[in-house]
């Protein structure tokens, strides 16, 4: 008998080591100024955490019908630290992530390029953490939709970015699971446009700052006068005016300045024998300057960038154990001002320098006090704040509870499909086992290993009292009911059912959609079987065409459920007055109203079904009667007559003439435009022009779509199949006869149907080679050439 594969151990709790690996966006190289994404990024990897740092540049593939192979092969690696790859991403254009946007053909090509990266590091569950608005479109097209906003400035005040960059902020913070925020001003703004918002200030690399040992460095081991330091950016937030005003003032003392000028007018102060602009110094060289400074100084302008910052130099200035003096910066005041002098003006600032110069010999115990504060901020610390943060908003721990009876080839099958490299990576599995009496008992005894977690009772339960059994036992935050004759797909299932739970506390329940289920959670078009479930290349196709979207209802197939385990404590355990089964679904669901809650179907949640496979054991008569008891119970339990639910959303559904799809017609969205396309005649795996189109049609709101064409991932279409919320296959052309098209779009198809009528015609030129075109203009003279090389722009003007 085939094993169970790829047990993995589990351990509950907030702080466990939940595997996971990090794909960092970043607003800076790796080996630019040390700061907050590369110290946050070494201690996800000091934890055994992969990290994956993207480069700031990306290869230009040029070519505009580049093939994914080709896109991937100039995808770039280089491993270095423990756990740490930069990884260099392919674009169509170069691309400037301050002043620049992605266009669909960046997208694209990024996209293959980041999925090549999954592939070949075998990424399973990560968390992409974003430093940039500019990356969201890119992080918000994976299907894999982990996002981490790491919000650590007001990205409005800094003259490099573009306004149409800054625009992609609201639509980041939004889509993110959780956003970081540096700063109270941040967080304050960012909360109110999404609650999973956590202030996590900098900190400082303790050991680094506190321990140096060294002499000075040479251009300050002459100096005999007071040192004022300060290293970092010296750019237009920077008051030059300031230094320049008391470098005149004091000439016995010296100002070290350190860090790169861009931005910043220096003319004033290059003259000044006492100011030392030393330029960029690494990392590992800035302790030894540190420890010369004298006093260290933060002297940042007024303005809405500075006012947002908590400075990554304070934290370690104070490791160093130097006294600090400021500008007036919020986050300074909020949390250390019994540590920093600040000073509102030339005078005052000029005043604590000197106040802290005079004073410093004489009080041993602030420098101690000032060291104490940075070992309580540490970059550990903080990664301990994105660890819970990250388990709480994205990995949860979720019970999945599966109820058996015999038919034990479903069930491992079902567990081997749980159990897979990228399954969900913080899940408890209870089985429970209604008294089998095949092998099931022995193979799951068998199962010493976390996270399967076995019950055992001596009779069948039923499908009721069994969930509720296992929902009992259960530690999860979020429970899921799953029949053992299920095979889910990868990891992304489980975060898809629950985010609807973590966003909206009146939502109690959600359901996936399936190929097999007595409700609208049917799907009319699948493609898959019942070995591997789902075609890997069909479901790719599924999540792009339903991504987020979710609809209310009143009634969820319990093959798959996902509950919060505080409502499913508040609303009670199944009912087992329905003994074996059948029934029990419906009536959980009328308790869930009752109680007040609501539920929704994710649509681009997918679970394999083989339906029914213990009750359709049961020999006809005896199934018969315990359908009727059950109906009868629940219908006197609710004192109203039990409903056929509805079966897949498809209006075409049963439509075999052209006089019954112009019928179903008006079961479409009223007021849409109506749109054919007419491209190749095979769907394929590679995204090509025309698929594109046809995507970004499908997405728009104001239509609803129909593709002719003849195959779809290499698998006949047959009849009018819903691919999408709008969007429609068919291999028959004439089934649409009499049906009126706002829009008729050519993009590769030489074929025109004279029984097909239109308002428009248009045709996208990209879509064909030199002298394709002309022969389709002669037999419609009325198309409309379009020679857009972007795809949406291509849409707008089609339908302007």
């Amino acid at each position: 008998m085939e094993p169970l594969q790829d047990l993995r151990t589990a351990k509950s709790g907030p702080d466990s080591a939940v595997p996971y690996d990090i794909i960092r966006f970043p607003v800076i190289d790796w080996d630019f100024r040390w700061q907050r994404p590369q110290q946050l990024s070494r201690q996800f990897a000091a934890r055994g955490h992969r990290v994956f740092y993207i480069t700031t540049d990306v290869v230009s593939i040029s070519e505009e019908r580049a093939a994914r192979d080709e896109v991937c092969r100039y995808v770039k690696f280089k491993k270095v630290d423990r756990n740490v790859w930069l990884v260099t991403l392919c674009a169509h254009r170069r691309l400037n992530l301050y002043q620049d946007q992605m266009d669909d053909l960046d997208i694209q090509y990024l996209k293959w390029s980041l999925e090549h990266v999954l592939a070949k590091f075998a990424v399973t569950s990560y968390v992409s953490i974003v430093d940039l608005p500019f990356w969201t479109p890119l992080v918000t097209a994976m299907n894999r939709h982990n996002i981490m906003y790491d919000c650590m400035d007001d990205h409005a005040g800094f003259s490099t970015n573009h306004a149409d960059v800054i625009h992609q902020e609201d639509l980041l913070i939004q889509k993110a699971n959780v956003v970081l925020t540096s700063s109270q001003v941040l967080h304050q703004r960012v909360r109110e446009l999404n609650p999973s918002s956590i202030l996590v200030r900098n900190a400082a690399d303790v050991s680094h700052f506190a321990g140096w040992a060294g002499s000075a460095p040479a251009e300050l081991s002459s100096i005999t006068g007071p040192v004022i330091g300060y290293y970092g950016a010296i750019s237009d937030w920077f008051d030059i005016g300031l230094i320049e005003a008391m470098a005149r003032n004091r000439p016995e003392w010296t100002f070290a300045l350190i860090g790169h000028t861009f931005g910043c007018e220096t003319s004033g102060v290059e003259q000044l024998p006492n100011v030392l602009l030393l330029g960029e110094k690494p990392y590992e060289e800035l302790p030894g300057y540190l420890h010369r400074f004298d006093c260290a100084i933060i002297p940042f302008v007024q303005n809405n960038l500075t006012q947002a910052t908590n400075p990554v130099k304070l934290y370690e200035y104070l490791a160093a154990g130097k006294p600090v003096v400021s500008t007036p910066l919020p986050e300074l005041t909020e949390i250390a001002s019994d540590m920093v002098e600040i000073a509102d003006s030339p005078g005052a600032f000029e005043a604590a320098v000197e106040r802290t110069l005079s004073i410093e010999a004489a009080q041993p115990e602030a420098a101690r006090f000032r060291r104490k504060f940075a070992m309580s901020n540490t970059w550990g610390h903080r990664y301990e704040m994105l660890h819970r943060a990250i388990v709480q908003h994205i990995f949860p721990k979720v019970s999945i509870v599966i109820v058996t009876h015999n038919n034990w080839s479903f069930t491992r099958q079902c567990l081997n499909s749980l159990l897979r490299k990228d399954a969900y990576p913080n899940m408890e599995i209870i089985v429970v086992d209604n008294g089998s009496t095949d092998q099931t008992r022995a193979q799951l005894a068998a199962l010493a290993q976390k996270p399967v977690q076995t019950v055992f009772s001596p009779i069948n339960l039923g499908f009721a009292e069994g969930n509720s059994l296992g929902a009992s036992c259960a530690t999860g935050e979020y429970l899921i009911l799953l029949n053992n004759d299920t095979i889910v797909p990868d990891s992304t299932w489980v975060p898809k059912l629950i985010r609807p739970l973590q966003e909206h506390r009146d939502i109690a329940m959600t359901g996936p959609m399936s190929n097999h289920v007595g409700n609208d959670q049917a799907l009319d078009f699948f493609i898959g079987d019942p070995v591997q479930g789902a075609d890997p290349g069909w479901l790719q196709e599924f999540y792009e065409n339903y991504r987020g979207r979710t609809r209310e209802t009143g009634l969820l197939g319990f093959f798959c459920v996902a509950i919060r385990r505080s409502a499913f404590e508040e609303i009670g355990p199944l009912d087992r007055h329905y003994g074996i089964g059948m029934f029990e679904d419906d009536d959980y669901c009328e308790r869930v109203k009752q109680a007040g809650y609501r539920m929704v179907i994710v649509e681009d949640a997918f679970v394999y079904h083989h339906g029914s496979a213990t009750i359709k054991k049961l020999k006809s008569q005896e199934y018969q009667s315990l359908w009727e008891r059950n109906k009868h119970y629940y219908e006197a339990k609710w004192n109203k007559s039990w409903q056929l639910p509805k079966g897949p959303l498809n209006p075409f559904n049963l439509s075999v003439t052209p006089e019954e799809v112009r019928e179903a017609a008006d079961a479409l969205h009223s007021g849409e435009k109506r749109v054919l396309v007419l491209g190749e005649l095979s769907w394929s795996d590679e995204s090509a022009r025309w698929q594109q189109l046809v995507k970004q049609l499908a997405q728009r709101d104001d239509c609803t779509v129909i593709v002719y064409t003849l195959t779809y991932l290499q698998h006949p279409v047959v009849g009018i199949r819903k691919a999408g919320p709008r969007l429609y296959l068919t291999n028959r052309i004439d089934l649409f006869s009499q049906f009126s098209f706002d829009l008729a779009v050519y993009c590769g198809s030489q074929q025109v149907f004279e029984e097909i009528h239109a308002d428009r015609y248009a045709a996208d030129g990209k879509c064909y080679h030199a002298g394709q075109f002309g022969p389709l203009a002669s037999k419609l003279p009325e198309v409309q050439l379009y020679e857009e090389p972007e795809v949406s722009r291509f849409v707008q003007q089609s339908f302007a």
